[in-house]
């Protein structure tokens, strides 16, 4: 599914559950009727306001079964304007209510799911419940109307008058659905070109990395990839389920590129050097977190802005915090390290130990499965060590055919 796809899909969820909402309200009416029959307020009959509750609470109950099935979001749009439809045509034929302006609600609900087949059906639906209901109504009101002599007779008049105003109805809607339609996929291409540009810009930095390290480029796109797989995994597990949305888990496999960003500035000598570094070098080495940070916040704050520039720096500057504080640069520990740094700490060390290395060899998925058994609960976040681990079989296939 495209992303425009997905766009109208979920207010398509959404305008469901509006609709759920407004039915739900609806309910109130056949207890308001019968209490002023009650009081004598109205003259309404309490068949009427008996039969409008019984109406209102099946056409409710079946609106929130279908938008719970995620498959019947479709039939849930036709219940739900259908049998609003339905609730206002049964109430109109009544002489005692008066429904003038709420027979133009459905259709102007309709233009709400940016549906043109769907909102010329709902228009023709609500046409043909309305005529029944005038229909109904001239029964119970003809006989008070001066010069009509016949139900059929004040019908024909009312109905007339009616379908001149419905045809308005039916263009206006019409209209508004189909330019709003094509804005509003004008617009979402029109974002997501802008949003294509800017990962460009913000994969070129990146790849100011990869040109000085041969390492840290292919780094790179793996942790990507084990970023993704390990939110995934924490999912499944039903860990931190509100916050690691699809969309959050978009943001944070494209702001894990620009961790290592802040090594631009270590030193040549000691970036690709081919042996374990000096404490001199180290203490050099791990002033590229800070320096990531700062990079990403003064380049990037006029092209990326809210929650991705939040994650980038983030995942910059906590990757190499531990779960029990002995990280660096600043020590922090626990929850206090923010959860797309903890995720990217562990892609980072798992990419680290699977991977050649100047001064060493690559280990096997299963020894690096054992160092994250060890570390868990020190290194790493409990819950992230089982993630990794679960992930075995997916994370050998990335370390052995990255791409």
């Amino acid at each position: 599914m495209n992303p425009t796809d997905e766009f109208f899909k979920k207010n398509t969820d959404d305008i469901n559950r509006l609709t759920a909402r407004i039915l739900l309200f609806m309910n109130m009416l056949g207890p308001l009727f019968a209490a002023g029959r009650f009081f004598g307020i109205f003259s309404i009959p309490y068949r009427t306001a008996i039969t409008a509750i019984i109406l209102t609470l099946t056409f409710t109950l079946g609106q929130y079964f279908l938008i719970k099935r995620t498959h019947f979001q479709r039939a849930a749009m036709y219940h739900g304007l259908v049998g609003t439809a339905c609730i206002i045509g049964f109430l109109g034929t009544d002489r005692s209510v008066g429904i003038y302006i709420a027979y133009a609600l459905v259709p102007v609900l309709s233009c709400l799911y940016y549906d043109v087949k769907f909102t010329n059906t709902i228009n023709i639906i609500s046409y043909i419940i309305i005529l029944l209901s005038q229909y109904f109504r001239s029964f119970s009101i003809w006989m008070n109307i001066l010069d009509i002599h016949s139900p059929m007779q004040y019908f024909i008049s009312m109905s007339a008058g009616f379908s001149i105003e419905f045809l308005f109805v039916f263009m206006i809607t019409r209209s508004i659905t189909k330019r709003r339609r094509i804005t509003l996929e004008q617009v979402y291409e029109a974002n997501m070109h802008i949003e294509e540009i800017q990962m460009k810009l913000v994969k070129g930095f990146a790849n100011l990395v990869e040109s000085r390290d041969q390492f840290t480029g292919e780094h790179i796109k793996r942790t990507s990839q084990y970023v993704d797989i390990i939110t995934r995994e924490l999912v499944r597990m039903g860990f931190y389920m509100d916050i690691l949305t699809e969309d959050t888990i978009k943001l944070y496999v494209n702001a894990a590129p620009l961790h290592d960003l802040g090594k631009i500035h270590v030193p040549d000598y000691i970036l690709c050097k081919a042996a374990r570094f000096t404490p001199e070098e180290f203490e050099q080495m791990k002033k590229h977190p800070a320096e990531g940070k700062k990079l990403i916040e003064e380049n990037l704050k006029d092209i990326e802005q809210g929650d991705y520039l939040q994650i980038a720096e983030d995942m910059a500057l906590y990757h190499h915090e531990k779960w029990d504080g002995t990280g660096y640069p600043n020590h922090v520990s626990g929850t206090d390290i923010p959860l797309c740094a903890r995720i990217m700490a562990a892609a980072d060390v798992l990419d680290a130990l699977l991977s050649r290395r100047q001064y060493k060899e690559p280990m096997s998925i299963d020894e690096a499965i054992d160092i994250f058994e060890k570390s868990k609960g020190s290194h790493f976040e409990p819950c992230i060590a089982d993630a990794v681990i679960a992930s075995k079989p997916m994370i050998f296939m990335i370390a052995e055919n990255p791409f």
